[in-house]
């Protein structure tokens, strides 16, 4: 039998929980988002001669050239350059899979979600909400 109580357990228990399940889903996302801006990552180059940083915006930041680099010829120097660049950004993507595995709760949510297998029902179950049972929080 359902209830018509809108008290605690009835549809607006139900609704209190679902708001606060979206709230923490909120905030991890806001704890994500501000652990991402604040990345700082630095690649470098096999040589060893440059070292890039990229920040939060994955923008190149800093570029350390050594001096033993300016013996180089432009083409070798370009090369050094962009695999420290490259470097750099592989960091970043693999630190922003560390944070986004650390927000989710675990490292298969998110491969299912990187191949497009993860279900809806699976993310909300994950925070402990069943979509399967559409009655839960009606019934006394």
């Amino acid at each position: 039998m359902l209830s018509t109580s809108w008290g605690y357990g009835g549809a607006g228990g139900a609704v209190e929980s679902l708001l606060r399940q979206a709230q923490e889903q909120q905030r991890r996302l806001a704890e994500f988002q501000q652990q991402r801006a604040d990345l700082r990552v630095t690649g470098e180059s096999p040589d060893g001669l440059v070292r890039v940083t990229v920040d939060g915006g994955m923008k190149v930041g800093d570029i350390e050239i050594n001096s033993r680099a300016m013996r180089l010829d432009s083409y070798a120097l370009a090369e050094s350059l962009q695999a420290a660049i490259d470097a750099a950004y592989a960091a970043f993507n693999e630190r922003q899979q560390e944070l986004l595995t650390e927000v989710l709760g675990g490292s298969d949510l998110v491969r299912q979600a990187r191949e497009g297998t993860l279900a809806p029902e699976d993310w909300f179950r994950q925070f402990g909400v069943d979509l399967s049972d559409p009655t839960r929080g009606l019934r006394r």
